[in-house]
């Protein structure tokens, strides 16, 4: 297809173009603010990541996070903290600047020192599902463990004491210090600001190292001389972070257009918008860094185009074969479905100076793929409610009948609306293919005439099954 090959070009010299015209962040301290959606979106972890890597290339003085999260991705974020944030060469802060509970207080303790905001909470970091549902007792076990043996790897890394960040995780730890009791084993550790630097019996902070009130505190606290310069995404990144975000919409335009689009013959506006949602679709995710590299791109694209292929030749060539649009419908699926989870596994924690924790390698994990599964099965449920709701409401209006007759006469004499000498039972045959709609010949009479849950080739016999007003409802005969 064209535009998959356009789009391919765009790919391939969009990213580049976009960094290079970018200011350095040489000497500076770069603030990365991680608001109440943010780990949320993988499109955001990925300009995180980017982020982090040019201010390791192009040497910025440190990194802090500006973090008001109520959570977020599990696996993305040990993703941030375990890989990204340990190549980082700048020194990195945490500024908990309301709230780093969950994954944000997971960040917090990968990087080399925390500070909180009067007012600032940080901790309830256990494992949750995120539609809600509950672990049983023996998979909350196994996801803590894991979460805790990652998390524990990364603290002891940078001088935090593990045990805290454990409390945060797992219900049955508990936190003294003497005999003031900040978590006991009924409850999840959270911090407010003053229990947060109160010091342990080693004499570290329980979390932070101070409270203060901005960023430039905590640059006087650590000696940082450069200019503050925010991290923001660029035109292309925020494409890509409200691409992923809305994905399942892309997927309903895009298949509901197509549908509609093999509904007549020719070439018109609903094919327009299927290629463009499908493109934006693919581009957004590209420069999200969920298709990243020209073989990811390649595979995927094939079996999309070859599962719209096969879907063609059921729907318009071979209707009622089945085997090719079940197979099609899969191949788009899978090309769906990975293009929004195609991320990289997290792998067991391999800290410099800090021993790995045992852990289950890459082994496959259907909730890797939850988040695309659901937008797929939600674009596919509302592109049905769609095409139900136009066959059912639009071919009554004047707009849709004229595009209709326009786009289903194969030539010959116009069409003549239906009189009161038909009716149900009478026989005719079909002057072009009905996709629902099209010609049909009754007598010395053509009309239009749609059938319904199918599609009939051209020169069928059909007989009227209803007429409800204008529109005549037809069967095949036979």
């Amino acid at each position: 297809m064209p535009f998959l090959v356009c789009l391919t070009m765009l790919m391939a010299v969009s990213v580049p173009e976009v960094r290079a015209q970018e200011t350095s962040y040489k000497g500076k301290v770069v603030v990365i603010p991680v608001g109440e959606e943010d780990l949320i979106a993988r499109a955001r972890f990925e300009f995180m990541s980017r982020t982090l890597e040019r201010c390791t290339d192009e040497g910025a003085e440190a990194v802090i996070f500006e973090l008001d999260t109520p959570g977020g991705l599990l696996w993305d974020t040990v993703d941030l903290m375990m890989n990204d944030l340990q190549k980082l060469k700048p020194r990195s802060y945490a500024f908990v600047n309301k709230r780093a509970l969950s994954a944000g207080a997971m960040i917090a303790v990968a990087t080399d020192g925390i500070y909180m905001a009067p007012a600032g909470t940080a901790g309830a970091a256990s494992p949750v599902y995120g539609g809600g549902q509950e672990m049983g007792d023996a998979e909350r076990a196994k996801m803590n463990s894991a979460t805790m043996g990652m998390a524990r790897a990364v603290a002891k890394r940078k001088g935090h004491d593990p045990r805290v960040i454990e409390a945060m995780i797992d219900m049955s730890r508990e936190l003294k210090i003497g005999d003031l009791v900040l978590d006991d084993k009924d409850s999840i550790l959270t911090l407010d600001a003053e229990q947060a630097i109160l010091k342990l019996d080693n004499g570290k902070p329980v979390f932070a190292k101070g409270i203060v009130d901005s960023l430039d505190d905590i640059k006087k606290a650590e000696g940082l001389k450069g200019e503050t310069v925010i991290a923001e995404p660029t035109g292309f990144e925020n494409i890509a972070i409200w691409v992923t975000k809305y994905a399942a919409l892309l997927i309903l335009i895009g298949v509901a257009g197509g549908y509609l689009e093999m509904q007549a013959p020719g070439f018109g506006i609903p094919g327009f918008v299927s290629i463009a949602a499908f493109g934006l679709f693919f581009f957004g995710h590209y420069v999200a860094g969920s298709l990243v590299g020209q073989e990811a791109f390649a595979t995927v694209a094939a079996m999309f185009v070859i599962g719209i292929a096969l879907i063609i030749v059921e729907l318009a060539i071979f209707p009622g074969l089945l085997v090719p649009g079940i197979l099609g419908f899969v191949l788009v699926m899978v090309a769906l479905v990975y293009t929004m989870s195609g991320w990289e596994m997290p792998v067991a924690p391999v800290v410099p100076g800090v021993p790995a924790e045992p852990g289950e390698g890459g082994r496959f994990d259907l909730n890797v793929y939850a988040t695309g599964l659901r937008n797929f099965a939600i674009g596919i449920l509302g592109a049905g409610v769609l095409i139900l709701a136009v066959f059912r409401f639009l071919p009554q209006t004047g707009p849709f009948q004229r595009l209709v007759l326009a786009t289903s006469i194969d030539g010959g004499d116009a069409m003549m609306p239906p009189t009161v000498t038909l009716q149900v039972g009478d026989e005719g045959q079909a002057c072009s293919a009905l996709r629902p709609y099209g010609t049909v010949q009754f007598g010395e009479r053509r009309v239009e005439a749609m059938v319904e849950g199918g599609y009939l080739q051209s020169g069928s016999n059909v007989r009227i099954r209803e007429i409800q007003g204008p529109k005549i409802i037809v069967e095949a005969v036979g």
